[in-house]
C-alpha cells in the first residue's frame, strides 16, 4: 500500500483509480476497492513542503517544516523528506526506495547530522515512530497490500457527504509474524471514497501497548488532474485516551515536474537542500 504522504500529496502520510475505471462498482471484491486506491494517479514527481505539528496529552505543540520530494520510476518509487526547522531536526533527511517486486524488501535511510551517519532502516524498525510523530516508518514507505486479507465491514458508510466502503484487513496467515514486525498492525477499517476511491479514514490496532490509531485526510481537491488531501491527521489512543497526535498540512504541491535521479542519493542526505 502507498505511503500515506505519496497518496494524498500525499503516509503517510498513507495510503486510488477513478471511479470511471471499473464499469459496476457493485461487482468490486473488497480487494479490487483497495487496488484501486494503492493504484491511484499520483503523477510521475511530486514535490511539495509540509508543516507538521506534533501534540502531547496535554495539547503541547512542537511544530516542524519538512520538504518532499518524490519521484516514479515505472512501478518503483524513491522518495526523500527533509526536516528543514527546528534547529534539533534541522537537516536530517529519510530516503525511501519502495520496490514493486514483493520479494524484494524496500530500502530505507535516515541522516542524522549531528551524528554526522546515515542509518539503515531494518524492516523491524519499521514499526516505529517517525521522528516522533504518530506516523511509523511503514505508514511512511507504504504497506504490502497483497499481505493481507480484506473485507466488508459496511458498503455503504456517509462521510463528509460523499459515500464510502468500509474494509478491514487482516494480515493474511502465513504472513502475519512478517506484517507485525513491519507495520506493527494487527488489523485496519479503511473508509474508501466511492467517487474517487481515496482512503478519508483509516482505524489501526497496534498489537504493542493495545492502542488504536486514527487516520483521517480531509481538504481533498484535484491538483493537476490529480486528487490530493492537503490535510491529514493520525491519533494514538489507549483504552479510549488520546496519548498524542500528529497533523500535517501540506502546500505547494507540484506534480510531474522535472527532478533528476541524482537528487535520490546517500550523498543529497548528508547535503540537504
Amino acid at each position: 500500500m502507498k505511503n500515506i504522504i505519496t497518496v494524498t500529496l500525499s503516509f503517510i502520510l498513507l495510503l486510488l483509480l477513478s471511479q470511471n475505471a471499473f464499469s459496476n462498482q457493485e461487482n468490486l471484491t473488497a480487494y479490487d476497492i483497495v487496488k484501486g486506491m494503492d493504484d491511484l494517479n499520483d503523477g510521475d514527481t511530486a514535490t511539495s513542503d509540509t508543516l507538521m505539528v506534533l501534540m502531547d496529552k496535554h495539547k503541547n505543540k512542537r511544530i516542524r517544516k519538512i520538504k518532499n520530494i518524490r519521484k516514479d520510476y515505472g512501478k518503483d518509487t524513491k522518495g526523500l523528506i527533509f526536516f528543514l526547522s527546528p534547529a534539533d531536526v534541522r537537516n536530517t533527511t529519510y530516503m525511501s526506495f519502495d520496490w514493486d517486486d514483493e520479494d524484494k524488501e524496500d530500502d530505507s535511510w535516515l541522516y542524522l547530522p549531528a551524528l554526522k551517519k546515515i542509518k539503515r532502516i531494518a524492516s523491524s524498525d519499521k514499526s516505529g515512530s517517525f521522528m516522533g510523530s504518530d506516523f511509523t516508518y511503514s505508514d511512511i514507505n507504504g504497506m504490502e497490500i497483497e499481505d493481507w486479507k480484506y473485507k466488508f465491514k459496511k458498503k455503504s458508510k456517509m462521510i463528509n457527504g460523499f459515500d464510502t466502503w468500509v474494509i478491514e484487513g487482516k494480515p493474511i496467515k502465513d504472513k502475519k509474524t512478517k506484517v507485525i514486525n513491519e507495520t506493527g498492525y494487527i488489523k485496519t477499517n479503511l473508509w474508501i471514497r466511492k467517487d474517487n476511491f481515496m482512503l478519508v479514514k483509516g482505524k489501526y490496532w497496534v498489537k504493542k501497548g493495545r492502542k488504536i490509531k486514527y487516520f483521517k485526510a480531509d481538504k481533498i481537491k484535484k491538483i493537476n488532474n490529480i486528487w490530493t488531501s492537503t490535510k491529514l491527521s493520525m491519533i494514538t489512543t489507549k483504552k479510549g485516551k488520546v496519548l498524542h497526535s500528529s497533523y500535517l498540512k501540506i502546500s505547494n504541491i507540484v506534480y510531474n515536474s522535472k527532478i533528476s535521479n541524482s537528487v535520490f542519493t546517500t550523498g543529497k542526505m548528508e547535503r540537504g537542500l
